[in-house]
């Protein structure tokens, strides 16, 4: 087995649970976040990246949101989501208001698309995947003080993209802190 298979089987074993999470909240599918975590192993198993990438998990993580998007891209799509690991996606429970919410989930994801790259890998990462500004302030060699500027930047943006008279209320958006 080369360097960049091992490594790359360590860093799945590590963070694979939140790579399907993560992918499956960006395509809002479980069943296609189960085939593009296959396709990032497969992709990156025969680059070279991984193993010269100064952060390795952080490049995983990269691609994955940009495996997920480009689907995402070539769909353009409404999709019709399965709950999520057996969670509701929006705390309504008529199944009307339910479906509204998963359109409107739809919409938001194709206006994060349209994001700048450096602006939607920070609403991915902070708002779908959680992480902490320190976390994010890590990753970028800032300070979390600049990337809390950036993410609300970045929000500001995706709002501006989005008519805010057509926004539904969906359960929290930023999930735990």
């Amino acid at each position: 087995m080369d360097e960049t298979t091992t490594l790359l089987l360590r860093l799945l074993d590590e963070y694979g649970v939140r790579l399907h999470a993560l992918l499956a909240k960006i395509t809002v599918r479980e069943d296609v976040a189960e085939e593009l975590l296959q396709d990032l192993f497969l992709k990156l198993c025969k680059a070279d990246g991984l193993a010269q990438a100064p952060r390795p998990e952080q490049y995983l993580f990269r691609s994955a949101i940009n495996l997920a998007f480009d689907w995402r891209s070539r769909k353009r799509r409404e999709f019709d989501a399965a709950p999520l690991n057996g969670e509701e996606a929006c705390s309504r429970p008529s199944p009307i208001e339910h479906a509204i919410c998963r359109e409107e989930l739809g919409r938001v994801m194709l206006a994060v698309e349209q994001l700048p790259p450096v602006d939607r890998e920070l609403v991915v990462l902070r708002f779908l995947h959680s992480s902490s500004y320190e976390e994010l302030a890590d990753q970028l060699g800032s300070t979390p003080h600049r990337v809390r500027a950036l993410c609300s930047k970045a929000v500001a943006r995706l709002r501006k993209q989005l008519d805010p008279n057509q926004v539904t209320e969906c359960s929290d958006v930023e999930g735990p802190a």
